[in-house]
């Protein structure tokens, strides 16, 4: 498999935000400094903080912290569809007009970085593959819902934890926030982990234990370290394919 570059460890949040574009469309630093100048960086939010109004107007990265969208139902289940992490869009309204599915959540403390509409589509118009690099990302998006979708209706429940940890690894990995000991922050709760995966508390826990008990992975808190990468892989039929505007997979 193709190796895919990974920000530095520690890099400042902004920059891994470029760094992920950059992974989907190479941008030249001209480009790269005309957003970074443009990037407003937000006041820190609470977790559980709705993140909506005028705001969705604008295009929303979030910088540090987690996300996510999610829809309750009248019997009080809760489906979480998507997961934010540092260096993504927060939604893709913004290439539409649409507020539809832009209305998130935050699940940890979190800071955004805001570009104002009129600026962002003057940066494309001048690099036009900030741009693509950007309908990658929104395409990528939908592809991580399809396999959720997948998930749901098709794979068992080690195979849908499974899958999770892999994308998030990858995910993550891209943004330099997975450690050389190939540990990862994941600040879920197992109740979030069910919402996202379509499982109970108690099949969630069960299901952690038995990965734990197959040496794939360790828990210590919300920090998760992957001993077996390429079993984990195996057990969930996972392809990173789908997380790559560019089909560039990485190397476990």
């Amino acid at each position: 498999m193709t190796s895919v570059a990974s920000a530095p460890p520690g890099a400042d949040p902004v920059e891994r935000f470029l760094h992920r574009l950059s992974n989907f469309e190479p941008l030249d630093p001209e480009a790269k400094e005309a957003l970074r100048r443009s990037i407003q960086r937000g006041a820190l939010v609470p977790p559980y903080q709705e993140v909506t109004g005028e705001t969705m107007h604008d295009v929303l990265v979030l910088l540090t912290g987690w996300a996510c969208h999610s829809q309750m139902l009248g019997n009080g289940k809760r489906q979480i569809t998507t997961l934010v992490v540092p260096g993504d869009y927060t939604g893709f309204g913004f290439l539409t007009g649409s507020d539809a599915y832009s209305h998130y959540v935050t699940t940890t403390p979190s800071q955004f970085g805001r570009i104002r509409l009129r600026q962002f589509t003057e940066i494309t118009e001048r690099y036009p593959a900030v741009m693509r690099a950007t309908l990658k990302a929104s395409a990528t998006e939908s592809a991580i819902g399809r396999e959720r979708l997948i998930s749901l209706g098709l794979r068992t429940a080690v195979e849908r934890l499974s899958h999770l940890i892999c994308e998030i690894w990858c995910r993550l990995s891209v943004v330099g926030l997975v450690t050389s000991d190939n540990s990862l922050v994941l600040p879920m709760t197992q109740a979030e982990l069910g919402a996202a995966l379509g499982l109970s508390t108690v099949h969630v826990n069960r299901t952690l234990q038995s990965l734990r008990k197959r040496g794939c992975i360790d828990l210590q808190g919300k920090r998760v370290q992957i001993h077996d990468l390429k079993y984990l892989m195996s057990l969930a039929s996972f392809d990173p394919d789908y997380l790559s505007g560019n089909s560039v997979r990485r190397d476990p």
